[in-house]
């Protein structure tokens, strides 16, 4: 392992000497759960108690357990929800992660390291290594930086001779692909992925958008159920469940958080003014 972070950091050009960021390296695949120790925590339990106090409970009882409630929205909701808000993690490429492709396929291929089950939703950036210039290793000679002045000319005249370089750009073949346009030796890739935990949102769109997206499907799939016996019989007379109305205010709950999802910026936002 120690090779591995040896080549890594020689081919971004960078030395870790903070213990922390050196340990991620070191275990890639370990994961860091935080635990936040805001008030109301958020929880599946903040959720159910969220959706049972507006749906009547204990006084009407809910016709779907607990388990089975949290099982559908953990894979319904959460991962719509990570769609629009997922959460943030990254990971690095080296040289033990490059693939060689046979004829007909990319030359420079590399398999992204994730933990197992890892579902990457899309590329947020990538930084592929740095390419070495006579530039960037006698820039700096170029002319006497001495001078304010002369340093301002320095750098901007590196910046202009860098831009005209080819850079390394890329592209994410799913599941767990990446396409490089040039050798790369080593790559930091940030990347978006579905929560596992509910403490991974962020607190604005947990309470504005999550917990009524969860409040609004729960009202439709139980409304679905209540459906069935709306025409039911019994010895107190015609049950009237009045499901229609919690379908219809089930939706409503979901096109608001829909609403409040839509105006998330992008993650990368390209102005072209005129």
């Amino acid at each position: 392992m120690s090779d591995d972070i040896n080549y890594f950091q020689q081919g971004i050009n960078v030395t870790f000497r903070d213990e922390y960021y050196t340990h991620q390296i070191q275990e890639p695949s370990q994961e860091h759960h935080r635990e936040h120790k805001s008030i109301p925590a958020q929880h599946w339990n903040d959720i159910l108690s969220y959706i049972k106090i507006n749906l009547g409970v204990p006084i009407n009882l809910l016709e779907i357990s607990d388990d089975d409630l949290i099982i559908q929205l953990r894979q319904h909701v959460l991962g719509l929800f990570s769609q629009y808000a997922p959460a943030k993690a990254w990971t690095y490429i080296s040289g033990k992660d490059i693939i060689r492709g046979g004829p007909g396929s990319p030359e420079y291929m590399a398999r992204i390291p994730v933990p197992s089950g890892t579902y990457i939703i899309d590329i947020l950036e990538a930084y592929p290594t740095k390419e070495v210039s006579i530039v960037d290793m006698y820039g700096g000679a170029l002319i006497n930086a001495q001078a304010a002045m002369d340093l301002t000319i320095s750098n901007a005249y590196i910046d202009a001779v860098r831009s005209l370089q080819v850079r390394n750009t890329w592209e994410f073949l799913p599941p767990d692909i990446m396409i490089f346009d040039k050798e790369t030796l080593a790559c930091v890739i940030v990347y978006n992925t579905p929560h596992r935990t509910l403490d991974t949102i962020r607190p604005d769109l947990y309470h504005r958008a999550f917990k009524p997206l969860c409040l609004g499907n729960a009202k439709l799939w139980i409304s679905a159920m209540r459906s069935k016996f709306e025409n039911l019989t019994t010895p107190f007379g015609a049950l009237n469940l009045n499901y229609d109305k919690l379908q219809a205010d089930g939706q409503t709950s979901i096109d608001a958080a829909m609403a409040v999802l839509e105006t998330i910026p992008p993650d990368i936002l390209i102005d072209v003014s005129i």
